[in-house]
């Protein structure tokens, strides 16, 4: 039934918008005969001198054309007789008459003015979470050995700072222990000539992992400590974990990650139309949907070098402070990216123009009811308004609402034009 609807309203307006150009058809009833409208009384397309051409046009298929009255092959409705001037003009649409105003209102058509205005850079745009390079450290031990008592089981754990990670049973540490030992007793002997021979021990296990508290326990205690703990140097969250109780490890070995999200980075995507002003600094907002009333403030701290093979769009690192760990890895975030003014450009509602891929158009609203579609090019877009860099002047009156009706009937017309102008010229080339 909306179905229906539609198309009802579409025929309704290609008639209403044809009988500023078209002539109607005598019509025959069972009990009342209308006379026949005068050619001379039927409107003309285009406003070029020329001869006349009376065709004969299906009113829902404007490309069945014929030179004889008849029915159209695909909905069987009476052809409507139509005259043309032969030029290639760019067709005005009129709405003029006494039902101008009923039909503007019908169809909902509003304007506006072309008028000189402050843009502001801003760009929305979308971005993802992902971890700053600088905050992820690699797991590996300092010498081979056995695990044992490990205290993370599974990616994405989180670790605190300091906390045990695992402990290593290794020969090597064993052996730098004993000779820790020996440097102690042999200092008590020697007095201050062993001293170095001592900070070269401690330093020798330091550098094999063993932290400074369980160096000062074993001189202390004077006792090798078999499984030496091995402790978080930063907080984060565990990844690539491939290690279990009773592995066997060694240095080139990376046992796991520890990612610090204390501090991440939002990846934003930046399309081409706006690229020409990015730049390093200009500020930023953020927000995501999982949280809707927590907002981020940040700013582009590097601009990639490269763009998108498929969306040509280029990415932007924005640097997030995350102290509560709201923010995930991945989490699609929504980005807003300001730049400053750009004062007085010639602009235009966005919802005007008509973009059909190819070509971006608007219709003008011309005097006497009358409506031209217009080819245009456009510049920055912000907040509903899109600059204009050529196609409008200023003061100029567009439509906003219901031009992509008045668009196809133009459209209409200029195929008609070119098949008619075509049809004419075969047949001058025949004779």
């Amino acid at each position: 039934m909306r179905r229906f609807v539609s198309v009802f309203f579409i025929t309704l307006f290609s008639s209403m918008m044809l009988n500023s150009a078209y002539a109607e058809e005598e019509m025959h009833h069972d009990s009342h005969t209308h006379d026949a409208h005068d050619s001379s009384e039927l409107p003309e397309i285009g406003s070029s001198s020329g001869a006349d051409l009376v065709k004969y046009v299906c009113p829902m298929h404007p490309q069945i054309v014929r030179d004889h009255e008849g029915i159209c092959p695909l909905c069987g409705m009476d052809l409507v007789k139509q005259i043309f001037k032969q030029n290639v003009s760019t067709p005005k649409i009129s709405v003029s008459g006494e039902s101008a105003n009923g039909l503007q209102q019908g169809l909902a058509i509003r304007t506006s003015k072309v008028e000189r205005v402050t843009l502001w850079k801003y760009i929305p745009t979308f971005g993802k979470v992902v971890a700053d390079d600088a905050n992820v450290i690699h797991i590996h031990p300092r010498a081979s050995g056995w695990i044992s008592d490990l205290s993370v089981r599974s990616n994405g754990e989180s670790v605190e700072k300091g906390q045990m990670l695992y402990r290593l049973y290794s020969p090597e540490i064993v052996s730098a222990q004993q000779d820790l030992l020996l440097a102690r007793q042999n200092q008590k002997r020697l007095g201050n000539q062993a001293n170095t021979v001592l900070e070269s021990a401690k330093t020798r296990l330091e550098l094999l992992g063993v932290s400074k508290d369980d160096i000062a326990r074993i001189i202390q205690k004077r006792r090798v400590i078999h499984k030496i703990p091995v402790y978080a140097s930063q907080a984060g969250v565990a990844g690539n974990l491939i290690v279990q109780d009773g592995m066997y490890v060694e240095p080139q070995t990376e046992l796991m990650s520890l990612t610090d999200l204390s501090r991440v980075w939002v990846e934003a995507e930046v399309l081409p139309l706006q690229q020409n002003w990015i730049r390093d600094g200009l500020t930023a907002s953020l927000s995501s949907e999982a949280f809707p009333k927590s907002e981020w403030e940040s700013f582009i701290e590097y601009i990639y070098p490269v763009t998108d093979v498929k969306t040509q769009a280029l990415k932007v690192r924005l640097p997030v402070e995350n102290s509560a760990n709201k923010l995930k890895s991945n989490m699609f975030m929504d980005v807003a990216i300001y730049g400053g003014p750009k004062r007085n450009v010639l602009a235009i509602p966005l919802e005007a123009v008509v973009d059909d891929g190819k070509t971006k158009r608007v219709v003008k609203a011309l005097q006497n009811g009358q409506f031209e579609v217009s080819e245009l090019t456009t510049g920055m877009q912000s907040e509903g308004f899109v600059e204009v860099l050529s196609g409008l002047s200023e003061g100029e009156t567009i439509v906003t609402s219901g031009q992509f009706l008045i668009d196809s009937e133009s459209q209409i017309q200029s195929n008609l034009q070119r098949l008619i102008s075509g049809s004419t010229s075969s047949n001058d080339s025949n004779e």
